[in-house]
């Protein structure tokens, strides 16, 4: 082999080298930009309304330390689990950025099968949210965000968790108290206890 043959070689060598460790470098960066992104509401808020074709709208009220329920007591326990969820929510990636009615149709947010949430503070939204369809294993629903054509696959089973009428919401009704063993029953008169 002649000398310019095994320069040429070398070059040809080393200018693979440097293209491949470019081309790492790169899948590097933009391999470390994670589509994972999370949806938290970092301010208070007083109002949740969720609306669906199935169970109509549904407004969720604060006063001070107690929800209401379309003005009337709501089972604390079971709207804290609703505020949570409304509060943040993960995503696990992006899906489509495609707002085309065949992903809509796909993914589950047509008027009749999408649950809408909105979350507000004093009439100032904060967060509006589509959940569309279910994913395969149920804990996951496909999402869209404050009216982007993004469509997220986000953690959580939030269909599950917004698809609930107000009745299932309100708190249980507190029971009259049964009467006390010493007030005589309605047509008897009391009986009188010596005194001692």
């Amino acid at each position: 082999m002649n000398f310019k043959n095994i320069m040429l070689r070398k070059a040809i060598l080393s200018a693979s080298v440097v293209v491949l460790a470019l081309i790492y470098i790169l899948q590097v960066i933009l391999g470390s930009r994670s589509s994972v992104k999370d949806f938290v509401v970092d301010k208070t808020y007083d109002t949740i309304e969720i609306s669906s074709s199935e169970n109509g709208t549904l407004l969720l009220k604060r006063y001070g330390d107690f929800w209401k329920v379309n003005d009337e007591e709501a089972d604390s326990g079971k709207v804290k689990l609703i505020s949570d969820s409304a509060h943040a929510i993960k995503t696990l990636s992006v899906i489509s950025k495609s707002s085309s009615e065949d992903a809509i149709e796909r993914y589950g947010f047509t008027d009749t099968s999408k649950i809408t949430v909105k979350v507000s503070d004093n009439g100032k939204e904060y967060m509006s949210l589509e959940v569309g369809k279910d994913a395969a294993n149920g804990q996951q629903n496909y999402i869209r965000v404050n009216g982007k054509s993004e469509i997220y696959l986000a953690s959580g089973a939030l269909r599950q968790k917004f698809n609930v009428k107000a009745d299932e919401l309100k708190a249980p009704k507190k029971e009259e108290a049964a009467p006390a063993e010493n007030v005589p029953a309605e047509g008897e008169s009391p009986s009188l206890q010596p005194g001692v």
